[in-house]
């Protein structure tokens, strides 16, 4: 397992949420979007805190650009 997602995989579990939101409800929510098990990892890495669109989720969370999709 690894702390880092991809920008298409973080997209994907996160497509549908509603902003604001807090780290809890990003992890609750990709789990129940069936997100894979290293992006809900790398959502529990976030800080503890409101985020208010997905571009400020991306730039907290660790995103691997050699992953591929």
């Amino acid at each position: 397992m690894s702390d880092t997602t991809t920008v298409d995989r973080l997209r994907t579990a996160l497509s549908d949420v509603g902003y604001p939101v807090d780290k809890g409800r990003l992890v609750d929510h990709a789990s129940r979007n069936n997100a894979d098990e290293d992006t809900v990892h790398a959502l529990h890495s976030i800080p503890e805190r409101q985020y208010g669109s997905f571009d400020e989720v991306l730039d907290v969370v660790a995103v691997d650009q050699s992953r591929e999709a």
